[in-house]
């Protein structure tokens, strides 16, 4: 399979949120990120086979918002159990930045469901929920009308080491199916802190 055409296996979370405001959340996400290489991140594998990083000149993070209010609650659960095993299928393209993608689908006028993915090779587990939290925090931050501070996950490492890394080597293991859902939120309030509750894994 060429490096163009390849598709990493991905990490996925899953959280349920209320009364959030898109917005700004995009904003917290971005004010983590953008200091830290991770959304300029793509891969390649080199003629021995090993996965070696390359940073786009630029790829910034973004949300994709959408908006299934017009839906009744069981369908929307079946639409979004169908979204997630389809994104899952169908990973994430080796050489493309940012390897990761976002929704925010709203729900109804106070619920919203987001759904977060990266490539296994840019980072592990503890990495993402690491992120959330700096998410969660930088949002809180924000409705205050603060400017959030420099994000701490600046300093993570990526997955794929200098010199490269083996196909699947020092990957994350699949967890076991589930979401996180770190319970309701005031409208327009902080979000809260992210555990490692069982985060969909794919």
């Amino acid at each position: 399979m060429s490096a163009i055409s390849e598709e990493l296996r991905t990490e996925q979370f899953v959280m349920s949120l209320r009364g959030v405001v898109p917005y700004v959340y995009e904003q917290a996400w971005q004010s983590v990120l953008d200091g830290t290489p991770l959304p300029r991140t793509a891969l390649h594998r080199g003629p021995d086979g090993l996965l070696r990083r390359t940073l786009r000149p630029e790829a910034r993070f973004r949300l994709q918002i959408v908006d299934w209010r017009a839906t009744r609650a069981e369908v929307q659960d079946t639409r979004l159990a169908e979204r997630l095993a389809g994104e899952s299928a169908a990973g994430l393209p080796l050489d493309r930045a940012p390897l990761m993608c976002a929704t925010l689908i709203r729900r109804s006028d106070r619920d919203w469901t987001f759904a977060w993915r990266y490539a296994r090779a840019l980072m592990d587990r503890r990495a993402g929920l690491r992120i959330l939290e700096e998410a969660a925090e930088a949002y809180a931050v924000l409705l205050r009308g603060g400017i959030p501070r420099g994000a701490a996950v600046a300093a993570l490492p990526v997955a794929a080491l200098p010199g490269g890394a083996r196909p699947g080597a020092g990957q994350p293991g699949p967890a076991s199916p589930g979401a996180t859902s770190p319970g309701p939120v005031a409208p327009g309030g902080p979000l809260p802190r992210v555990r490692p509750r069982g985060p969909v894994a794919r």
